[in-house]
């Protein structure tokens, strides 16, 4: 899969071809058709391997953190750090218009479990006191992915800069304030 998305990164989506893949992957080409019956299901692969990753992650930097800001702020960095790992693959997946039921149901599943990852969060801060107690779980969840997903995508896509420039703190300052 990796040498897939490094063909697609390079030649976008149209551009890729199975032999590119094969050659990239040091495989036949007809090895790659034995896991993979078109270039569309190796691509609608990477992207449902790609939001694991995410997932897990993103996970994985919540358990990180001791305190609610310490875990907003690992998240902040972790999507950030992502995207821009995955800058190339992320523009081509924007660009294929018409994806599977399989993968839609994938990706609408992976994003209830982040918003849940989120939801625990947020109830573990109110238990310790770190946050309002009348806050609404999902409200809250959802503010917080929608502010980092938005802040990361403009300094990732819109703004860019280099990684180090990026002031985490500064959007979990503000995320932070609204939730106390």
């Amino acid at each position: 899969m990796n040498a897939a998305i490094r063909v697609f990164s390079k030649h976008g989506f149209d551009g890729a071809k199975m032999e590119y893949i094969a050659k990239e992957a040091g495989i036949g080409k007809g090895t790659v058709y034995e896991y993979f019956k078109s270039k569309y299901s190796l691509f609608e692969e990477i992207l449902k391997y790609s939001v694991d990753q995410y997932r897990l992650g993103l996970k994985q930097s919540i358990d990180n953190g001791q305190t609610t800001e310490e875990k907003i702020l690992n998240c902040s960095r972790f999507n950030t750090q992502f995207l821009n790992n995955h800058m190339d693959f992320v523009h081509i997946a924007m660009q294929v218009k018409i994806l599977s039921e399989d993968i839609r149901h994938h990706h609408i599943a992976a994003q209830s479990v982040i918003i849940e990852y989120y939801k625990e969060m947020i109830k573990g801060a109110k238990d310790k006191g770190e946050v309002r107690s009348d806050l609404d779980e999902e409200l809250a969840a959802c503010c917080i992915i929608g502010t980092l997903d938005q802040f990361c995508k403009q300094r990732i896509f819109l703004d860019p800069r280099p990684l180090d420039d990026i002031d985490h703190q500064a959007i979990v300052d503000v995320v932070i304030r609204g939730l106390r």
